[in-house]
């Protein structure tokens, strides 16, 4: 397996639907080493922490194939 990017960020509010909620989707990729603990990474939060993250969810890799833009040609 190789690591294409590792993306991170904290939860901000956001309009949905004309309601504020707090998300955590918008991940940047960072270029520095980061480091993984047992709720997640460096620099990084949820903002639902019943759905996303915690002990078993660290850390949460996508396979190249989900990008069909990135995917080479079959």
């Amino acid at each position: 397996m190789k690591v294409i990017s590792v993306n991170v960020g904290f939860p901000r509010e956001v309009l949905w639907k004309g309601k504020p909620v707090l998300t955590g989707i918008f991940k940047k990729p960072v270029t520095e080493r980061v480091r993984v603990s047992y709720l997640n990474l460096e620099g990084d939060r949820q903002a639902d922490l019943t759905v996303h993250g915690g002990e078993e969810k660290a850390v949460y890799a996508y396979p190249l194939e989900h990008y069909t833009k990135l995917s080479a040609p079959r």
